[in-house]
């Protein structure tokens, strides 16, 4: 593979950490992901759940993609080709010090499940803190393509928030799509790393459904 033209505008099927090492040192302006957090509850579900999400399957085999954690080799990698970063469940990572941060406010009315999630956010990018209000309910119910999809409408405000219209966004851990799904909708350049063939045929559908955009 040949950069920029073998990565840019493509999803990417493969192990990130083999993927990246193609990457020159900061040439990527803005890495958003939600990597595998090492979920605990995730650790040995192998079948369909009850409930609303069991229909399409959503937590089955949830083993084999909670438990590809990234380790620090990653965290090297993404820091070295990237020049500022956003990563969900930073708290389950070691990152460096931060006074930056996203929270995303599901609006989550069950009081045994989360009521918002935690976004690790580069000191480069010198944005105070932020709250992004979403209901949960729209993404289980419309948006719902992996077991732990964010809304597109985030990863929309982030981009547009947190990047200018000519960076480079990369999610190595790009699961269903949404980062890149989100950057075409903007017209923004991406580029999506995803270790599964399922999720990445998931991904490349739902960026054949976008039209292109016209300048």
């Amino acid at each position: 593979m040949k950069y920029p033209d073998d990565y840019i505008n493509k999803i990417i099927c493969g192990d990130c950490l083999d993927v990246m090492k193609g990457i020159p040192d900061k040439s990527i302006d803005l890495v958003l992901t939600d990597p595998p957090y090492g979920i605990e509850r995730f650790k040995n579900v192998e079948k369909e759940t009850s409930g609303c999400f069991a229909k399409r399957g959503t937590f089955k085999n949830a083993s084999q993609w909670n438990n590809l954690k990234p380790d620090e080799r990653h965290w090297q990698e993404i820091f070295r080709i990237s020049k500022n970063q956003i990563i969900w469940g930073g708290n389950n990572f070691t990152l460096p010090n931060t006074e930056y941060f996203i929270i995303w406010d599901k609006k989550q009315a069950m009081p045994n499940f989360a009521r918002c999630e935690y976004a690790w956010v580069s000191m480069g990018l010198k944005s105070p803190a932020k709250i992004f209000e979403y209901s949960i309910n729209k993404v289980n119910h419309s948006e719902r393509f992996h077991p732990t999809s964010k809304p597109v409408k985030l990863f929309k405000w982030i981009i547009k928030e947190y990047s200018k219209e000519i960076d480079i966004i990369l999610d190595p851990f790009m699961g269903s799509g949404t980062t890149a799904v989100a950057c075409k909708e903007l017209g923004r350049r991406y580029i999506g790393i995803e270790i599964s063939e399922k999720y990445c045929e998931i991904a490349r559908k739902r960026l054949e459904n976008i039209p292109e955009r016209l300048f």
